[in-house]
């Protein structure tokens, strides 16, 4: 008979490194929100934590790759699986639109030199901070962040690359 261990297992070099990635995105999220909001005038810091969190980003969709193809073949109906699995498909797409949508509106702000206003939306009572495309991109982007993270807050850690 073998022993079976009631103490966790000790986490793998793979699952160390992935969790590093999944931390270095919440941090450089997180910073770079924070300095949008509050450093508006100097947007240095927000710019070099908006580029790390591209970074990482990179480095977490090389390590989900092959689950990445995965969930994307179950997404457009290639291969029928579990409802669950589904549903992380259409939330991973959702937040690379999301981060999409951030970087495109940063890019065309910092082109033109100036924000991009909605001026349909103060009229309608939003925030005066949130009817600018990019602060309203990010902002929606980090609400469906902290979603996407407090779901998979168990697996967070111990999740490992496929």
């Amino acid at each position: 008979m073998t022993d079976i261990s009631a103490t966790p297992r000790t986490a793998t070099r793979a699952e160390r490194r992935r969790w590093y990635v999944h931390l270095g995105l919440l941090i450089s999220l997180a910073g770079s929100f924070l300095s949008l909001i509050i450093l508006s005038r100097s947007i240095t810091v927000h710019v070099i934590l908006g580029v790390l969190f591209m970074v990482m980003l990179l480095g977490h969709l090389y390590q989900r790759r092959r689950t990445l193809s995965s969930l994307h073949k179950r997404l457009v109906g290639i291969t029928v699986r579990a409802k669950v699995t589904r549903r992380l498909a259409v939330s991973d797409t959702i937040l690379e639109l999301l981060v999409t949508n951030v970087l495109v509106s940063g890019i065309v702000d910092a082109i033109n030199h100036q924000e991009t206003q909605f001026s349909f939306l103060a009229s309608i009572g939003f925030p005066r901070g949130l009817v600018q495309w990019h602060k309203l991109a990010a902002f929606v982007l980090f609400v469906y962040v902290i979603i996407h993270v407090y779901r998979r807050r168990k697996r967070l850690r111990r999740s490992r690359i496929q």
